[in-house]
């Protein structure tokens, strides 16, 4: 299925299937940029030499991405709230200007550094949240050994939380099936789509809308979508 991602008002700048998302054109798209924006971008540049640099003495990955984000780049959490959801703590590239953050923002960025330097990461969602899993599981930790892999919380510069931590910190949010699961590129651009949607409902609901569909293209099994997409369409005016 081919998407068209065109939630602005005059904008159509990537077509594409959900499997062939990637982060760091979806990041520049999201902002009515040609996908390979991220090329001229100065921060972002000099932020892979960083990495880089680091990685060739400590020959470690996950040290120097956590030396990236929270040290050259110094990325700080926006703040509970409204700060946190804002468009300036979703879209990364807004992120690597202000440098501050939700857990959105930060794993985007995040994400667009493994992606381009092969660094085994992951998002994963909780309700109302994501945070990050650098490894990859293969299931040593259930039987008993030290396991592969490390969370990274993205609102606090990368504390670990356990899983369980997690689970107790968040059970009173509303789950759905798909916690704990590493989410796909696209599943994750239509949360930030969805993200987007959300900062209009109440204001401008057919711009909403637009975020909602995409969102919806993206990540179909996300229940919250549909509903917002219905509450959306209860706001336009009677003419549209």
């Amino acid at each position: 299925m081919l998407i068209l991602l065109a939630v602005s008002l005059s904008l159509v700048l990537w077509t594409g299937r959900p499997e062939s998302a990637k982060y760091a054109e979806m990041a520049c798209t999201f902002e009515n940029r040609a996908p390979t924006c991220i090329d001229s971008v100065r921060d972002w540049r000099e932020g892979l030499a960083f990495y880089d640099s680091n990685l060739s003495v400590t020959r470690d990955p996950l040290a120097s991405l956590k030396s990236l984000l929270w040290d050259f780049w110094n990325i700080e959490f926006a703040g509970a709230g409204e700060a946190a959801v804002s468009a300036e703590a979703i879209l990364p590239l807004r992120v690597l200007e202000t440098r501050k953050s939700g857990c959105m923002g930060l794993s985007w960025l995040a994400m667009m550094v493994a992606e381009a330097r092969g660094i085994p990461l992951d998002v994963i969602l909780l309700p109302g949240h994501v945070y990050l899993r650098y490894g990859k599981d293969d299931g040593r930790a259930q039987a008993g050994f030290a396991p592969k892999t490390v969370n990274l919380e993205p609102n606090r510069r990368g504390y670990t939380y356990s899983d369980e931590e997690y689970r107790k910190k968040y059970k009173a949010g509303r789950w759905t099936g798909l916690e704990f699961k590493p989410l796909l590129p696209a599943q994750f651009m239509g949360l930030a789509a969805f993200d987007m949607g959300n900062l209009y409902l109440q204001t401008d609901p057919s711009r909403a809308l637009r975020w909602y569909r995409l969102a919806g293209d993206l990540f179909p099994e996300y229940p919250g979508i549909a509903e917002n997409q219905k509450i959306a369409k209860r706001r336009l005016p009677d003419s549209l």
